[in-house]
């Protein structure tokens, strides 16, 4: 594959959300999806050519990992997700609630419903993710929501 693909999925301009398994690759050089992760948030994101948001469910998750080492890395991502070019992070609100409230009455699990509600409330065209099964789960919403997998991607330049 090629940047190319990846660009022919996401057009110039539309809005991103970027689920957990996005920035945990992005962090950790030694995931395999981390050269599509490490484009997506350099070259479509800071760039300015991609606007994207993350959840807050997103931001708990990731600094999980940072705050059990010792010493405790997660001023490191805070630092990250305040000062990115072009990243938002969303609160929960009463319409993400209640979107993802929605979500949960065909099965899905509450994070995840939480983030992808998020990305419904805040009106992104791409959810993107490395979980193989929202594809699937959330094939009733195409119109609205199209999905957009690092792997799909891989092998990456």
């Amino acid at each position: 594959m090629s940047t190319r693909s990846l660009q022919d999925v996401v057009k110039d301009g539309e809005r991103l959300l970027l689920d957990t398994t996005v920035l945990a690759a992005f962090l950790d050089a030694s995931e395999p999806t981390h050269p599509v992760a490490a484009h997506v948030l350099t070259n479509l994101v800071a760039s300015g050519r991609n606007p994207a948001i993350v959840s807050m469910v997103t931001v708990m998750e990731i600094l999980v990992r940072p705050m059990r080492m010792t010493p405790p890395g997660h001023r490191t991502v805070l630092a990250f997700l305040r000062s990115h070019p072009n990243l938002t992070c969303v609160p929960v609100d009463l319409q993400v609630a209640q979107d993802a409230a929605h979500l949960r009455t065909d099965g899905m699990k509450p994070p995840d419903a939480l983030i992808v509600a998020t990305a419904i409330a805040s009106q992104v065209r791409h959810v993107v993710t490395n979980d193989r099964d929202w594809s699937t789960k959330l094939s009733t919403l195409r119109s609205r929501l199209n999905v957009v997998r690092l792997s799909s991607h891989l092998p990456f330049p």
